[in-house]
């Protein structure tokens, strides 16, 4: 069994198994106003097959993240009935496997949740770019990587396994490019895909 069927058989077993648990979801986690903190954590690996040749590297990443609903769940054209958050996220990654040993920033995200009242699992999906701060540019071999200061557009699926009104349990695909714009020499970047796992606090509103 290859690298990616025993990721998808695990990712899916979890899935299933968290699923049989979880309690249907109410619409008052995801009111307006309403504060939510999670925590992820979780690894990725370089897709050194697309055409960017991207090097091989592999890193594991927690997400701290603080946010803020903007609507209620309402029907939205295109999209279904769900709502608006918007999240500031503190990211930490550590090199396990290739060049370098750490990438650590900020990345601010848009995410829509999808709301049903009788669903025991809130779907989202999240777009985000961010700043961090790396030591993988001093690897001379590689040309991927040219400064210390490089961006992160990235993007997200997960689901929230509504455990209580105020908790979720949380699975999370992502998918994470690495790169500076074109403003050194170097600069073939990194896309990685990635898995995520982690918990889900509601807060109290930050307003009515």
């Amino acid at each position: 069994m290859g690298k990616v069927t025993r990721m998808a058989a695990f990712w899916g077993a979890l899935i299933v198994a968290v699923s049989l648990f979880a309690s249907p979801a109410r619409a008052a986690p995801f009111c307006e106003g309403r504060m939510a903190f999670q925590v992820v954590s979780g690894a990725l690996s370089a897709l050194s097959w697309l055409p960017s040749d991207s090097p091989d590297l592999e890193y594991a990443q927690t997400n701290v993240r603080l946010g803020w609903m903007l609507t209620d769940p309402k029907p939205v054209r295109f999209l279904g009935r769900g709502n608006v958050e918007v999240l500031l996220e503190v990211t930490n990654s550590f090199v396990y496997e290739g060049f370098g040993d750490y990438m650590g920033g900020i990345t601010a995200l848009v995410r829509y949740n999808w709301v049903r009242p009788d669903w025991k699992v809130v779907p989202y999906v999240q777009l985000g770019a961010g700043i961090i701060y790396n030591d993988l540019y001093k690897e001379d071999s590689q040309s991927a990587i040219g400064q210390s200061i490089e961006f992160t557009p990235q993007g997200s699926l997960g689901l929230h396994f509504i455990i209580t009104e105020d908790w979720a349990l949380d699975v999370e695909a992502m998918l994470h490019h690495v790169s500076n714009a074109g403003m050194a020499k170097r600069n073939r970047s990194i896309n990685a895909v990635g898995g995520f796992v982690g918990l889900t606090y509601f807060m109290e509103y930050l307003w009515k």
